[in-house]
Order: structure tokens, then sequence, then C-alpha cells
């Protein structure tokens, strides 16, 4: 965003353009200037040589003409920049915190979970369901139950998305357009392919971290919603969990870790799974432990529907909207108006180069 020094006698500090890029196609404003008839060769007429001492100047009306095609391009590069006007005496309060969404996309994830309804749903699509709640303090359209009503929503949160299996990736960077973060979040599914579906927390945590810390003095929050352990050799970042951790604290960084994997005590898991599974799993949430604690974060279970629930609650009630405070002032997009100007020249300019009123002087 660029700032004009003054836009129809208005300081620069109320005016700026969205994309002043455009601004670099002003040369193209001597177009209509230019003569590209003068080397034509004319077509012989009978006649002719009577008017070959006439005076070859532009007239009124030319002059007038080209001028018009002049502000119609003028304008339009302006409506292409899309000049803006902030509105005085008009700031809206908001109130909030600054959270990045941490989000486990590996194989595992899709793995179903029984509902109290009874019916099946995958980590994943609870995961999401939760976070809607969480965001909105209403349904999206999934199955509602009693613990779930006491969601009053974040509509003031700055929030952000990071996916991770294998690899991580920004997918939402911290914004107050929850919709958009939203329909992003929607079309999330697991990775199923061999060799993308591992689980790198370590890549995932430096994003997250490394867009948090630009922010100014205010409370910030990483929600890690995983089922797994670190099972990357050699993440890209060359980190690990706990380095990463301790890095966050130092930036006042909280990290809330949500285990959505099996519970301890879990008895199917318990039954049934081997000696080696039982000890990853230990692993995993002793990970999970010490990510909160480095933090002053939380560790919370998260590994059935009422859990996951109770969990966004309890960081909800914990976090309240009130750590930070920022203005922001309406504006006005005068980029319509351009348009509407540039079209009237063209009009003008059109009407003036075919009218009658032309006259060899």
């Amino acid at each position: 965003t660029a700032c004009l020094t003054s836009f129809f006698g208005t300081p620069m500090s109320s005016w700026f353009l969205h994309d002043p890029v455009f601004l670099l196609l002003l040369p193209v404003l001597a177009i209509p200037w230019f003569d590209f008839n003068k080397n034509a060769k004319p077509f012989p007429f009978p006649g002719c040589y009577l008017l070959q001492d006439a005076p070859n100047k532009i007239t009124r009306m030319g002059w007038l003409s080209r001028t018009s095609f002049g502000a119609c391009l003028l304008f339009l590069i302006l409506g292409l920049a899309q000049p803006s006007k902030i509105i005085k005496d008009s700031s809206v309060k908001i109130e909030g915190l600054a959270v990045e969404f941490v989000l486990d996309i590996s194989g595992s994830m899709s793995e179903n979970l029984i509902l109290e309804q009874g019916q099946p749903i995958s980590r994943l699509n609870l995961a999401k369901e939760n976070i809607h709640y969480f965001l909105q303090g209403k349904s999206p359209n999934f199955s509602t139950n009693s613990f779930k009503q006491n969601y009053e929503g974040r509509a003031g949160d700055f929030i952000g998305l990071v996916a991770f299996a294998s690899r991580a990736r920004l997918l939402v960077p911290l914004t107050l357009d929850h919709s958009a973060f939203l329909s992003v979040l929607d079309k999330l599914e697991p990775k199923k392919v061999p060799g993308s579906s591992e689980t790198n927390i370590a890549d995932a945590l430096t994003l997250a971290i490394d867009k948090l810390q630009s922010l100014a003095e205010q409370r910030k929050l990483i929600l890690l919603l995983t089922d797994g352990e670190q099972n990357v050799v050699t993440p890209f970042s060359g980190l690990n969990p706990i380095d990463l951790a301790t890095l966050a604290a130092k930036l006042n960084i909280a990290i809330y870790t949500l285990n959505v994997g099996y519970s301890t005590g879990d008895k199917l898991f318990e039954d049934t799974a081997s000696s080696e599974e039982k000890e990853k799993r230990r692993q995993a949430q002793e990970g999970l432990r010490q990510l909160a604690q480095i933090t002053n974060g939380l560790v919370l279970n998260a590994s059935d529907e009422k859990s996951m629930a109770e969990a966004f609650q309890k960081i909800g009630q914990l976090e309240q909207q009130s750590r930070l405070s920022l203005y922001s002032k309406p504006v006005q997009d005068f980029s319509p108006w351009c348009f509407f100007v540039s079209l009237f020249f063209c009009g003008l300019g059109i009407f003036l180069a075919g009218s009658r009123w032309q006259r060899i002087s």
C-alpha cells in the first residue's frame, strides 16, 4: 500500500492506493497524441491536389478529443490502482487474541471415532467441527450436543492456519476474516499417500512461531491439534519441537496441545495395541506435555467428541478476548467513480472525434 501525498487537495494521511503498481501505466497517456496516420500512404483521389496547400494542423475539436481520451486513460489507471480514503472519526475497536491453529492432517487423522448418536466421524472432521464452534459459537451444520452449547465465538480474534503431515504449509495467514479461514479449513483432507502422511510437528511450529513473532506485544497462542509425535527425522527447519517450544516461550507465545489420539487408559487401545505402539503413544503424550509446560500452556485430552469440546471450552474460558486492542478505520473505495469518469471521457472523446463541428481551419 502506498500513500498519496495529495489527492484532490486531501492530506496524504487519509488517501492511499491499494495497487500503486498500476501507476506504471501512466506513460500510455501519450498514446492519444501520437499521429498513427503520419506515414501512411494515401489513396489517390481526383482533385486531392487542390487541398495540398491546406493547413495541416489539429483543430480545436481535435485537441479536445485527444484530451478527453487522455483523461479517459488517466482515470482508468487510477481506478485500477484503487484509490481509497480512510473515513475520519469512524474507528471500530477490535479486541481479541492472535491464534495460530496448527492442525495435523497425517494419515492417522482419517481414523474414525464414534459420536454419541452412534455415527462415525474422522478425527480430522471432528477437529474441524470443534474449530467451527470455537470461532463461531454456533453449529456449522454438524451434529449438536448439549455440552457444545457454551461456545461464545471468537469474532475479534486474529486467526491463522498451518496444516502439516510430512510437510508443513501455511494455508491462512493471520486474519480477521473468519469465513475465509473456515472455507479453507473445510477443504482439508488427511494425507494418505505413503511418504507424505508422516507427522512433522517441528516445521509446523516453525511456521506458526514465525508468523506470530512479527506481531506487536499482545497475547499470542498456538493451538496444536495432533494425534502423534514428531516422526520426520530431518525436518526442513532443522529444529526439534522442544527447541521450538523454548523459542516460543521467549517470545511469549503459549502452546496449547490438544491430544486427539488415544488417551491414557483407553480400553480398546490398551487391549489391541502392541507394546511398541503403546510406547510410541506414551512418548507422544509426553512430548505434547513438554511443549505445553515449557510455554506455560496446557496439554488437553481431545481423544473423543466430549473431551475435544471440553478442551476448546476450557481454552475459551482461560483466554478471554480482551488481550489485544486496536482500531480499524473503515475505508471508502473510489475506484468505481474513477471507472465511471473514465467512461464519461471515453464517450466524450468519441463524440468530439466524429462531431460535425470538426472543421479545417
